[in-house]
């Protein structure tokens, strides 16, 4: 990859650099998902997730191994990398990967991905810093919740949030299935088992953030309809609830499993995304 990125830097032309940015991201993207799959995939074996199973949670955890520090702060500039990238495709509204321009919403969209990804890469920060990632509303959302709830019109404003959440898992869910993977791959590149591959990988993995994203958003709902900030959860909350139900470990395995085919197709958009 390191080679790929070289030679992105070499190329002529006002865009090699963000080119070698939007790479790098693509790569921090591929570690994450990866290690949520893993994290993911414990809850199986020991019931409860070792750590938090979110970006965050997935980077404590890459911290605690050796080099870790080294490690995440790789990471770190990664996801710079690719909220910056998403932020800049946002503003110019430029993307060799599309056959049109993009809608407004779409960009709306690049804008929150990199928003997402800024709060990615503070919580990274924290943690080569020494404050860790507990504490805070990502990993404590009843807080987050408890606020909204204690504002007038809160339980609507809480129950508007769930209904994003919800529009959002079905829009992923639908634009999964309707995608069409290889049109992001620069065919002069990449073999014609990689277009087979990154299809399967693509709809698996983003069926997967779509149904995760949907049991969030239910539980979202549940505290905006009871008033009660204690049933709104987190994403490691919500799997460690599934895996003690009837078949929850093999639901949580099809999750783990999705959230890993999603890294393998950063892994493939990382070396052959037309960008």
């Amino acid at each position: 990859m390191s080679q790929e990125l070289g030679s992105e830097l070499e190329e002529a032309g006002p865009h090699a650099w963000l080119r070698a940015v939007a790479r790098a991201g693509l790569v921090s993207r591929a570690v994450i998902y990866t290690m949520l799959g893993v994290l993911a995939s414990l809850i199986v074996a020991d019931g409860h997730p070792p750590s938090q199973a979110s970006g965050s949670g997935a980077l404590a955890e890459i911290a605690k191994q050796p080099a870790g520090p080294f490690l995440v702060g790789l990471l770190s500039a990664g996801l710079l990398c690719y909220g910056g990238w998403r932020l800049t495709q946002a503003i110019t509204g430029i993307d060799p990967a599309a056959r049109d321009r993009p809608s407004g919403w779409r960009r709306l969209g690049w804008v929150a991905i990199a928003a997402v990804y800024a709060v990615l890469f503070a919580e990274a920060l924290s943690i080569l810093l020494g404050s860790g990632s507990s504490g805070g509303p990502t990993n404590h959302p009843q807080g987050a919740a408890a606020t909204v709830l204690s504002w007038p019109g809160g339980t609507v404003l809480l129950g508007l949030v769930g209904a994003a959440l919800t529009s959002g898992a079905l829009a992923l869910g639908v634009w999964a299935c309707l995608h069409d993977y290889g049109s992001t791959l620069d065919e002069a590149r990449a073999p014609a088992w990689v277009g087979r591959a990154s299809r399967v990988t693509g709809i698996v993995g983003n069926l997967a953030r779509a149904a995760l994203l949907a049991l969030v958003a239910s539980y979202t709902f549940l505290a905006a309809v009871d008033d009660s900030p204690s049933k709104e959860k987190s994403l490691d909350q919500s799997l460690e609830a599934v895996a003690h139900s009837p078949a929850g470990p093999w639901w949580i395995a099809l999750a783990a499993t999705g959230l890993v085919a999603f890294a393998a197709y950063s892994a493939f958009e990382a070396r052959y995304r037309r960008i």
